[in-house]
């Protein structure tokens, strides 16, 4: 029992990633990820899990908790883990028992819930604003404990394909330019959409600070290295933050599962 582990997945709107999380503690160590074609997810999550199974089949897991931003996909994912283990597939959701109170619809997103309940195991009862630069940038703010509701903004990539498909822009690949004004097309639309995503982070956490004392900010999502990179208001980076969150309330939950 000491050698096994838990199996984390998130899946969210464009990639599958995977790491193993610890039983007691919540000691996280990644082990595959993999960008997706919504087209083709069902084609492209088969050879995900099939291959991260083969390859990880050491590490003995227990149970596998998962996070998904679509739940019309889990009777395919259920199906696809059991044809190539034997560990129980666990669906993090809203009604779950967590860690945290939710005040905010059920039409959150189980990432956010993750990421929150993590946040707030990092900085126990604080006024937490988690900040994840994906898909989608989103925010959410934690207060004393409950999830208090937040913002969703166009994430770094989404905002650089959407030029290139509705104005017939070069596609970049987002690189933060030395300067803001700038004398290439291509430099043009990184210093748009960094420093858009920049400033009105800080604007937001200014904001927040504001009308909160003791604003603890966490960043995490794949982009969240290169905004935290430039700026100071940001308390910590942690791209961990959705695993760690579902390894917890896992843990939360460990008797309804066995």
């Amino acid at each position: 029992m000491e050698n096994r582990k838990r199996l984390l997945i998130d899946i969210g709107n464009t990639a599958v990633k995977a790491a193993s999380g610890s039983l007691k503690g919540n000691k996280i160590s990644f082990l595959a990820g993999v960008s997706y074609d919504k087209d083709l997810f069902e084609k492209q999550f088969s050879s995900f899990i099939k291959k991260l199974f083969r390859d990880y089949q050491k590490n003995n897991f227990l149970l596998t908790g998962i996070s998904s931003l679509s739940t019309k996909r889990n009777s395919f994912i259920k199906k696809t883990i059991r044809t190539h283990s034997d560990i129980k597939p666990v669906f993090i959701n809203i009604k779950m028992k967590l860690p945290i109170k939710i005040d905010y619809a059920h039409t959150i997103g189980n990432d956010r819930i993750c990421s929150a309940v993590a946040a707030n195991d990092i900085f126990p009862g604080k006024n937490i604003l988690v900040i994840d630069f994906g898909t989608a940038s989103t925010y959410t703010f934690v207060s004393n404990g409950i999830l208090k509701g937040g913002i969703i903004s166009p994430g770094i990539l989404t905002a650089i394909n959407s030029l290139s498909e509705k104005a017939s822009l070069i596609k970049t690949k987002p690189v933060f330019p030395e300067s803001l004004i700038n004398k290439t097309t291509e430099k043009n639309i990184n210093a748009g959409v960094l420093y858009q995503t920049l400033y009105f982070c800080e604007r937001v956490i200014r904001e927040t600070s504001n009308k909160l004392s003791n604003l603890k900010v966490i960043a995490t999502g794949g982009f969240s290295g290169l905004i935290s990179g430039r700026t100071k208001l940001i308390d910590l980076t942690d791209r961990d933050l959705v695993f760690k969150g579902i390894n917890l309330i896992l843990q939360l939950n460990e008797n309804n599962h066995k």
